[in-house]
């Protein structure tokens, strides 16, 4: 991963975490409460920026973002 990859990819964490009432909090979007995002839970709520780079920030390639795979990002 480039660092200007690297980059988009901070900034994208942080305006989640910061986004407040303009985007689903993580535990808003994880509809089925197993603490991690698919894909789909992603889409669902309009986090249209991980959904667009979610096989970047699915480091263990299992099909959802975890709080850790999020946060290592960024």
């Amino acid at each position: 991963m480039n660092a200007l990859h690297k980059i988009r990819i901070s900034l994208i964490v942080l305006a989640l975490a910061s986004a407040g009432a303009h985007a689903a909090t993580f535990t808003e979007a994880d509809k089925d409460g197993d603490g991690a995002l698919t894909l789909a839970e992603a889409q669902a709520a309009g986090l249209s920026d991980i959904a667009d780079n979610f096989k970047q920030l699915d480091t263990d390639k299992d099909g959802k973002l975890s709080k850790a795979e999020l946060k290592a990002n960024r």
